[in-house]
């Protein structure tokens, strides 16, 4: 008979994870872990096998990750419980004076229930207040503290500590401008983030209501755990709550007290079903994430924003690549001294994600135009000057291989002389020169290198397919192995030689490229698994990524760019050229001495983010390059403004950091998506929303059993325990509601499957919503 312990090493080992030499600790499959953090050891009591995520990740998670149940945790089958959820809290919700408004219950397996101050489960009709209001308008009124948690466990453990704390009923996603108004008059408010998805998310939202409401707050998260009730059970205390963000207000996202409508549908868009005592559920397409800050662009602003109103795109495709199309303008010439040992290039590498016909090519047209006209009328020019010299050269060839063949006859004469003397002119003459090039499309490797080679070791390439993804993955190699040297090296400046098949190897001393990709998801899903080198040699760590949602407008009216913003545009791109692009030297930037201070505290600052129990620590690669490329950022947008600038400014410094929030966004989310699940976890919940759907009577309530007997042959459903997880995350996320058991006194025999209730949006316009 397997023990549990075996059994779990033999799924940690066919996962791939990797141990030390005590076999103790392994790679967590639960999250992207290099240095193993999950403990594996043998139980004294309870279950036989006893795991231990250092990184904080729950036990389900990491059993549900190698396809086990925490019964796998046992020798034997653990005693099969009692399904029906029973209550094991309950939260009052006073008003000002201390009056009962209404409860929330809690149940395990967990779920929540709201009722009426009678008993009655619905809130129909009664406002909707702050946890513990009484004790938060006292500390509010003095001045005082308080912390806004997700969960009113958070608030009770806080309270014991004797700290204020709060939160709202219904979980992330339900926190309002009316709450926010309890809170005027405080010294300061604390948002504490849950460390996942909607946890920031919800953080996020909350921040935007107190910075509206101009109440003076910041954001943290747990040093240890994902909540609050985490990090004190684990012995900190205030002081060790991290910093998420250091500036005093979190960065402006959209209002989500009422989330955008799943289905699209304006008729819908911003309903709140309080009368059912439902709210708008979270979408299971993405999690929510902010939109691109273009009032942080400076002058560049006004193109970003006039172009994505015209091709109604979401503005962060026209900011990435513009943003790319700069950085390929500065060709080398420019980098930024940070400190006396620490220079940055201008290169950028930014992929912005779009779904087909999300209008991507002309996003990337729109910014990339300017650079292609300088382009054309740079060739033409050279023309002339490269095809007399490419003919000189040609003529020089013929005229030495002549002299070469007479020097071997009987009669050399002075043909071997002639010959020296072809060929000394052919290294005056020097390599044929190629035509001007500022940009190039998909192409492989080693194209790629032989354009930078012919332009000094300098190209642009921007595009709207993923050609490069795929060439860099060994599509088009011999072997079909990767090859990422060039973009490695480019990245940086580093020297690249060329090796040629039957000439002399080519070298470039230096190197730049700037890569701006418009790309579909699809080319990056599951992109660790499919090209695990890419993330181990830094590749992806080079990259700064946006997956905005795409905007709801789709009309024939959109408004024109005026040409006055175009032309502005076009002007400074045409000036980058020619007082960047056109010199030899490279120059510096350096930073003022209030941007190095603000710098240098955000970077110390951020450090502790990337460091175990850190909200950056599963993507700590990537993070740490972040800095410098928010670095090159503040350059290109500072020499877009001025090609003369010498120095980067407190105020561009301040500008670019604040946009920190909305790159780390968007790249946890991008990594989520190139994770070997991809997507995968919201699988389950969109198979059991379109069961629901699908049912004769979508509208009808349901049990655990009924959604097992449906399910349990997909992939994901090997057990009734995983319909069961499944749908507590599909009540989290607001499209079920548990339905609490009637009583039954004196009734034995077999107790019901749990029931629940169903979101009126998963019976209303089914046909149009997007799962």
């Amino acid at each position: 008979m397997v023990s549990a312990l075996d059994r779990v090493r033999d799924a940690l080992t066919s996962h791939g994870s990797r141990s030390d030499q005590t076999g103790r600790s392994w790679q967590c499959p639960a999250h992207e872990d290099r240095n193993p953090s999950l403990s594996v050891g043998a139980g004294t009591k309870g279950a036989d096998v006893v795991l231990h995520c250092h990184a904080g990740c729950a036990n389900e998670d990491v059993v549900a990750a190698l396809g086990l149940t925490l019964a796998d945790l046992y020798d034997e089958p653990a005693q099969k419980k009692d399904s029906r959820p029973v209550k094991v809290a309950e939260y009052p919700y006073c008003d000002e004076n201390g009056e009962l408004l209404y409860k929330v219950a809690r149940y395990t397996p967990k779920t929540f229930r709201q009722f009426a101050a009678d008993g009655t489960p619905s809130v129909k009709g009664i406002r909707r207040v702050p946890y513990r209001l009484p004790a938060v308008l006292a500390e509010a009124r003095a001045g005082g503290l308080v912390l806004i948690v997700e969960g009113e466990k958070d608030v009770d453990n806080l309270a014991t500590a004797g700290v204020v704390a709060t939160c709202n009923a219904g979980g992330a996603g339900k926190w309002t401008d009316d709450h926010t108004r309890h809170l005027l008059g405080a010294g300061e408010i604390v948002v504490v983030a849950d460390k996942d998805g909607p946890g920031r998310a919800h953080a996020a939202q909350v921040a935007e209501s107190l910075q509206r409401a101009g109440i003076p707050h910041r954001v943290v998260e747990p040093a240890a755990g994902k909540d609050v009730s985490d990090h004190l059970a684990a012995g900190l205390g205030f002081a060790e709550l991290v910093t998420v963000d250091p500036r005093p207000t979190y960065p402006t996202i959209p209002n989500q007290s009422q989330p955008a409508d799943p289905h699209g549908d304006s008729g819908i868009s911003g309903t709140r079903f309080e009368d059912d005592g439902w709210d708008v559920p979270i979408p299971l397409d993405a999690r929510p994430l902010p939109p691109f800050p273009v009032e942080h662009l400076g002058e560049l602003g006004a193109f970003v924003t006039a172009n994505a109103a015209s091709l109604q795109v979401p503005p962060d495709l026209v900011a990435f690549a513009a943003l790319a199309t700069i950085s390929t303008a500065t060709g080398g010439r420019r980098q930024v001294r940070v400190k006396a040992d620490w220079r940055e290039s201008l290169a950028l590498y930014l992929a912005a994600l779009a779904d087909s016909s999300e209008k991507k090519t002309p996003a990337l047209n729109a910014a990339a135009a300017p650079l292609r006209e300088i382009e054309d009328i740079l060739i033409e020019a050279a023309r002339p000057q490269v095809e007399a010299m490419a003919q000189e050269i040609r003529i020089t060839q013929g005229q030495m291989a002549k002299a070469e063949q007479k020097a071997t006859g009987d009669k050399p004469e002075n043909a071997l002389a002639d010959a020296e003397g072809f060929r000394m002119k052919l290294l005056e003459l020097g390599e044929q020169p190629e035509l001007p090039r500022l940009l190039i499309r998909d192409a492989t490797l080693e194209a790629i290198a032989k354009v930078m080679h012919g332009q000094g070791g300098r190209i642009g390439l921007l595009a709207s397919e993923g050609g490069l993804i795929k060439v860099a993955g060994g599509l088009y190699g011999s072997n079909g192995k990767a090859n990422t040297d060039l973009l490695l090296e480019a990245y940086t400046g580093s020297p690249y030689t060329i090796d040629r098949t039957g000439r002399s190897s080519a070298r470039m001393s230096t190197t730049f490229l700037s890569v701006g990709l418009i790309i579909q998801p699809g080319v990056l899903a599951g992109l660790e698994k499919k090209n695990p080198e890419f993330r181990e040699n830094g590749l992806l760590g080079r990259f700064l990524f946006a997956r905005p949602a795409p905007t709801e407008e789709d009309t024939f009216d959109s408004p024109p760019v005026p040409h006055g913003v175009t032309d502005a545009y076009a002007k400074r791109i045409r000036s980058l050229i020619e007082r960047v692009w056109n010199r030899e030297e490279v120059l510096a930037l350096d930073l003022d001495q209030d941007a190095r201070i603000m710098f240098g505290e955000f970077y110390n600052g951020f450090a502790k983010r990337r460091k175990p129990g850190g909200d950056l620590h599963d993507v700590a690669d990537w993070a740490g390059k972040f800095r410098g490329q928010l670095i090159r950022i503040a350059g290109c947008l500072t020499v877009y403004e001025n090609p003369e600038a010498t120095h980067i400014t407190r105020e561009r410094m301040a500008s670019v950091l604040a946009m920190a929030p909305y790159f780390i966004a968007h790249a946890k989310a991008v990594f989520d998506l190139m994770g070997a699940d991809g997507d995968g976890r919201l699988g389950p919940l969109r198979d059991l929303l379109a069961w629901l759907r699908g049912r004769p009577d979508p509208a009808a309530s349901f049990s655990v059993r009924d959604a097992w007997q449906a399910l349990k042959g997909r992939k994901w459903a090997g057990e009734a325990e995983d319909v069961t997880t499944a749908l507590g995350e599909l009540e989290d996320h607001g499209w079920i509601a548990f339905l609490p058991p009637p009583d039954r006194p004196g009734v034995r025999g077999r107790k019901p499957s749990p029931r629940f209730d169903v979101h009126p949006l998963i019976y209303t316009k089914s046909e149009t919503t997007t799962l």
